[in-house]
């Protein structure tokens, strides 16, 4: 009888981790507090009963603990947790991205907020995130896109005498 609480606190301790798993999005205080309650039960079953019975609580949580996984895994529940579809994209769409992107290449635009060094400037009516090459330039500048990278575009000042009528 006196084994009967430490079983029930894995037990319990067991259902708080499922249902971190199953219902509580991330890592939250749940599925901590259900692993502390495991271990406090094999703790408390080591204390009262000594090396044998803390022993068999030991492997009893492990292999409790083990089939609820296995559980888990068989009955597809797991699946709600990984992602199955392929986020891949083929090389044609990537090219279009690009051409996409390159087109703001050489084209003038206005910093909508100060470039310190990254900053928005607005292009023919979009806004996009740019870089200066080092330099702080103030918003309502007339800025240049020069070069392009994977992420990011890169802008200069545009001269008084070549900026256009924006």
């Amino acid at each position: 009888m006196h084994l009967l609480v430490p079983i029930t606190i894995v037990i319990l301790g067991i259902a708080l981790i499922v249902v971190e798993v199953y219902f509580i999005p991330g890592f939250n205080v749940v599925g901590v507090f259900g692993a502390v309650m495991i271990l406090f039960a094999i703790g408390l079953t080591f204390a009262e009963s000594g090396i044998l019975g803390g022993s068999l609580m030991f492997a009893g949580t492990v292999g409790g603990v083990g089939l609820t996984f296995y559980y888990m895994f068989q009955s597809g529940a797991w699946n709600r947790f990984v992602l199955n579809t392929d986020l891949s994209r083929d090389e044609s769409s990537k090219a279009r991205e690009s051409e996409h992107r390159s087109r703001y290449l050489g084209k003038v635009g206005v910093a909508v907020s100060p470039l310190r060094p990254t900053g928005i400037v607005e292009i023919e009516n979009e806004r996009i995130e740019v870089s200066t090459e080092g330099e702080f330039i103030s918003s309502g500048s007339a800025v240049r896109v020069v070069a392009m990278d994977r992420r990011r575009f890169f802008v200069r000042l545009e001269a008084a005498d070549e900026s256009l009528n924006l």
